[in-house]
């Protein structure tokens, strides 16, 4: 539901001339979106972001979401995509038959999921000091760097302007639920200047649970604390600290440094007889990113040239137990991670035309102690150089324009430390791009278009690790590579707006589970996982109402004449889901929203059998009502108290096999800023 009084965006169509292609510091999304005319604030909204579709979210907008939230918190409002825990305790993400090793995050134009696994637990990230949230589907950018192949998620935090109005000096929000979680935050925002501007943030966030609850009927294999889910505490804290100048002449400099450290538990799965009894006593992590650019040459200065450098350090220690009780340490691992990495970006505009290029290298370092053997190093490098070029095309007069973009990349990588195992020569591989949109007449409705071929290669986890037991490496798994073709429309008013796009993707030498029939997986190429879609979203406003809805239709087909029989679906790919979202605002300005959100049915691998274990389609329901006071006290302009209840119904809900999501969860929020 809009908030009161947020502003909507400018209704005027953003050219890709010097101005736009030359001011951002980003990597180079934002030269290539194209806002249509007047939009409802909604979370998220879609785009059209290089001849692709697209959702924005801006942090500052979503009332709902709880203080000192993480990245699934978020994404589980974001329309079309499907996020779920797995057996390590990490939530991952799933987007149009890819998953999450697929679409990488990037933090200030830097990836998070470089380094050992290359992905990154999104429960983890947190969204303390994030302003927007971009996510991009399928046709993503070539500039973007190596193994981007589904999509990518770009978090902001330093990069973009910052509208003096929008900055909020002092912020501190609060929020208690009746299972015993706890949560805050606060921070602080400072801007001086004008032409030359330079902008100050920092803040801090902490979180904890002692538990969640668990519906009625569920075995466990402890009973634990009665109604409650079986080894589910968290705790974490988190920081930030950004700063950005502008220069008058249209230089950039940024810092971004991101920083947490947690503990939980990991519930045990409960479809199969020896599921994963750990702990994770210790994580932790601190991400940088220093970066800049600069205009020149030319009077019209045509040319941007910057970089940015990312240094991401992490740890993590897992313990092992004996039994459902969690006493007696029988085993553990340790793990230490470093990845640095750099990228480079010259641009050159030529009138309608932008010619863009980015050479991105990263060298991601893992250092792994599993008792009793002795600790093994391991490293990858991963590169990537690639060309975009869009031309844009206006018409005078009657709104319409467009513009279309072409592009190539050449990626790259090897695995120099293999912790003693077969290393892997250079392997290289190509990608492309070429896609388009139109704005018809009136300027509010834009269609798009493109074709993609990107590629990935498999990550040290992947091919070394033996996950404690539960793996058997495969040092031998090859590149996968993506076709991806889509085409939608997006249209907007003033109190509506709507997308949708078709998709056909096809995955070659796909990387899949293969269950061993004895509790153990392996990792497999498989020939090909072809998915094809439809992707629904709208929302609208009509007086005291709002709703929003998304829709997808999907079959996800995984196909190799060599799998087992009873192991050839692809795991949760559900052939259609979806939610509805109904706001009202009632007497006394309280804004209300209820919110349904519906999976079919899907499948996963059991290891214990060796085939594939049906997964039944779910239904969840949650309500929301909020109100907000505006106040006049120095840098505090507003007071927000917030009541949610999650699993309304408390249904039982499975996002992943074994693993069922909490029970009914009440929750008090209050915000002052």
């Amino acid at each position: 539901m809009p908030n009161a009084g947020a502003q909507e965006p400018d209704p005027r169509p953003r050219s890709i001339g010097r101005a736009d292609t030359l001011s951002a510091d980003t990597v180079q999304a934002d030269t290539l979106r194209r806002a249509l005319q007047t939009l409802v604030v909604k979370v998220p909204r879609p785009l059209v972001v290089g001849g692709a579709s697209a959702f924005e979210a801006d942090l500052d907008s979503i009332a709902y979401l709880p203080p000192s939230a993480d990245l699934a918190r978020l994404l589980k409002e974001m329309p079309v995509l499907r996020v779920r825990e797995n057996s390590r305790g990490e939530t991952h993400v799933s987007l149009r038959g890819s998953e999450s090793r697929q679409v990488p995050v990037l933090l200030d134009g830097i990836a998070l999921t470089y380094g050992w696994d290359n992905r990154t637990d999104l429960s983890l990230i947190p969204l303390t000091g994030v302003r927007r949230v971009t996510t991009v589907r399928g046709l993503s950018s070539l500039l973007a760097g190596p193994n981007v192949l589904g999509g990518v998620m770009q978090l902001d935090v330093a990069t973009e302007p910052f509208p003096a109005d929008h900055l909020e000096p002092l912020r501190l929000r609060t929020a208690i639920d009746a299972a015993g979680g706890q949560a805050v935050d606060g921070g602080f925002g400072y801007v001086a200047g004008d032409r030359t501007q330079l902008l100050l943030r920092g803040g801090v966030g902490f979180r904890r649970r002692d538990d969640v609850p668990i519906p009625e009927g569920i075995e466990q294999p402890s009973p634990g604390v009665a109604g409650t889910r079986l080894n589910s505490d968290s705790r974490q804290v988190n920081g930030f600290l950004s700063a950005r100048l502008q220069l008058e002449d249209g230089a950039t400099a940024s810092l971004s440094s991101v920083v947490y450290a947690a503990e939980r538990g990991v519930p045990p799965e409960l479809h199969i007889g020896e599921p994963r009894l750990w702990r994770i006593p210790e994580v932790t992590r601190w991400s940088t990113v220093l970066g800049g650019s600069s205009a020149w040459l030319g009077k019209g200065k045509d040319w941007r040239i910057g970089g940015r450098v990312g240094v991401d350090l992490g740890h993590n220690e897992i313990d092992v137990y004996a039994s459902p009780e969690y006493e007696g340490i029988v085993g553990g691992e340790q793990g230490d991670d470093r990845t640095v990495t750099l990228r480079l970006f010259v641009d050159r505009s030529f009138g309608p035309g932008l010619l863009a290029s980015a050479f991105t290298f990263a060298d991601a370092d893992h250092d792994e102690l599993i008792e009793p053997a002795d600790a093994q190093s391991y490293r990858q490098r991963l590169w990537s150089g690639a060309v975009e070029y869009e031309h844009g095309f206006a018409r005078q007069g009657d709104g319409s324009g467009g513009a279309i973009t072409v592009g190539g990349s050449l990626d790259g990588s090897d695995t120099p430390e293999t912790g003693g195992q077969p290393a892997r020569t250079a392997l290289w591989d190509w990608g492309a791009k070429i896609a388009g949109s139109w704005t018809l007449a009136g300027g509010i409705t834009r269609l798009h278009a493109g074709v993609s071929r990107r590629t990935r290669f498999p990550s040290l986890r992947e091919l070394y690790s033996g996950a404690l037991g539960r793996f058997v490496p495969n040092p031998e798994l090859g590149t996968e590579v993506l076709f991806v073709g889509e085409a939608g429309v997006t249209a907007a008013g003033r109190d509506w707006t709507v997308q949708g796009v078709a998709y056909h993707q096809r995955l070659n030498d796909a990387i899949v589970r293969a269950g061993l029939g004895d509790g153990r997986f392996t990792r497999e190429n498989r020939d090909r996982i072809l998915s094809t879609g439809v992707e629904l979203v709208g929302s609208w406003r009509w007086r005291s109402f709002s709703g929003s809805a998304d829709l997808t239709l999907q079959h996800v087909e995984l196909q190799d004449a060599l799998a087992p029989e009873n192991q050839r679906r692809a795991e949760y790919q559900p052939a259609v889901s979806g939610s509805l979202e109904l706001g009202l605002l009632v007497p006394l300005a309280i804004e209300t929203r209820l919110l349904v959100d519906h999976v079919g049915t899907r499948y996963c691998v059991n290891p214990d059998r060796g085939e594939d274990e049906r997964l039944a389609a779910s239904t969840e329901l949650a309500f929301q009502l909020w109100r907000d006071w505006g106040l006049r006290a120095g840098p505090l302009r507003r007071f927000r108290a917030l009541a949610a209840v999650e699993n309304l119904a408390d249904a039982t809900l499975y996002d992943q096999c074994g693993l069922p999501r909490a029970g009914r969860i009440f929750r008090l929020q209050l915000e002052i800023g």
